[in-house]
């Protein structure tokens, strides 16, 4: 197929994710799956608990033996054993008596209820109970955390602390994960610097890669990077290791038109299947994207903002589809606009804003970038107006990306 240029971002979108694979699945012990993402559906191999079991210290009782119990009418039992959680061999609770429990512990046969231990007194050989505990008072059933055979977790879903403690339950100590890409990052320019070298008059430090390497780490993918001059030779020496021990490989600069814009051309010459080059998105336009064998290739452009966000809407599902995610990392809520913001016929506009609490629930103030970097970093959001709207009005509700949604959860 050729390749598309200057499209709409939404088809940008579309074609981005629809060329990307998941990598395939690999088996791990449940103490290293934390963030993966589960490539099976998670089914209860056995019943949690495995029988009923008592959920306080206290007495294991039948119902009829405590009726009525209260502080001014306690009822007197015959304490005829004891048992602690772990225990396999089960006492019968006869009439009139109580067995002493701890929480987790099994419940005896012919118990029905544990009365906990605050509305006890004990007396030597008998107890005093100052509460009453209708059949299933304090007691956990069986299965009623998770019952065999019962669906606990999906394929496609992120593999949090909780939810590896439920399979664990469920009877797994490995489960099937999908492998995360490995990334390779090429920051070029001859005026780019990699972090820790000196910066000369007319330099700048590689922030760009640092920003997005940041990015990919959180996710916890591994990622090699380096920074290479406007030089066909570097170039093509680093696309050529990038692309032999990466799954993704991400180009820096060089994405556009002008004769010191080489790697796109590069790539052509290659022979990759390019998909797509320049979105109509801004921030982000020069943006191309394709195929080397089985290598996903994106090159995106050396400003900042449009380096970032170019990323975040196109780059970032790709990563997130091969790690085998069906859903955004990137939360979004609504929030009311604070300003009145101008959009473009024929053009998607990202926007960098601050999301805010107010006396009207949460607004977004839209930011100009006139401090490029700055702002970036005090932003801990962006929307987007679509193509085809013109204007968002002041008030109007927009959905909102976060940006650093640890940060904003005590807001939302």
């Amino acid at each position: 197929m050729n390749a598309k240029e200057d499209i709409g971002f939404q088809e940008a979108y579309n074609l981005t994710v629809v060329n990307v694979e998941r990598l395939g699945k690999e088996l791990l012990s449940l103490s290293k799956a934390l963030g993966r993402v589960c490539a099976e559906d998670i089914y209860a191999t056995r019943s949690t608990p495995s029988a009923d079991v008592s959920l306080k210290d206290g007495f294991a009782v039948r119902s009829i033996d405590v009726e009525g119990a209260s502080a001014t009418n306690p009822k007197r039992l015959r304490i005829i054993g004891s048992l602690a959680a772990g225990e396999q061999k089960v006492p019968t609770l006869k009439e009139g008596c109580a067995i002493k429990v701890t929480s987790g512990a099994l419940l005896p046969k012919g118990a029905e209820a544990v009365v906990s231990i605050e509305f006890t007194a004990e007396h030597g050989d008998y107890v005093e109970v100052y509460a009453d505990a209708e059949p299933g008072r304090n007691v956990l059933k069986k299965g009623s955390d998770l019952e065999a055979g019962s669906k606990i977790f999906s394929e496609g879903e992120l593999l949090y602390p909780s939810a590896i403690s439920l399979i664990a339950a469920g009877g797994k100590s490995s489960i099937l994960v999908y492998r995360r890409p490995s990334v390779e990052i090429i920051a070029t320019g001859s005026e780019v610097v990699a972090l820790g070298k000196r910066v000369g008059v007319g330099k700048i430090v590689a922030t760009n890669l640092l920003n997005i390497y940041s990015w990919l780490i959180s996710l916890g993918l591994k990622v090699k990077s380096c920074v290479v001059k406007d030089e066909v030779k570097a170039i093509k020496s680093a696309l050529g290791r990038a692309l032999t021990r990466s799954d993704v490989v991400l180009t820096i600069g060089g994405a556009w038109k002008s004769e010191k814009d080489i790697v796109v051309k590069m790539l052509d010459e290659l022979g990759w299947k390019k998909i797509y080059h320049r979105v109509k998105m801004g921030p982000g336009k020069a943006i191309a994207f394709g195929l080397l064998g089985s290598k996903v290739v994106f090159c995106l452009p050396g400003g900042p903002p449009s380096n970032e966000m170019a990323f975040l809407q196109l780059v970032l599902p790709a990563v997130l589809k091969m790690c085998g995610l069906k859903r955004s990392v990137i939360p979004v809520i609504k929030a009311k606009l604070l300003q009145e913001v101008h959009g473009q016929l024929d053009w998607t506009q990202f926007v960098y804003g601050i999301l805010k609490q107010s006396s009207v629930g949460l607004v977004v103030e839209p930011l100009t970038l006139k401090r490029r970097l700055q702002d970036m970093a005090e932003a801990n959001c962006v929307f987007m107006v679509p193509e085809g709207v013109e204007v968002l009005s002041v008030g109007c509700s927009v959905d909102v990306q976060l940006l650093r949604p640890q940060a904003l959860a005590p807001m939302i």
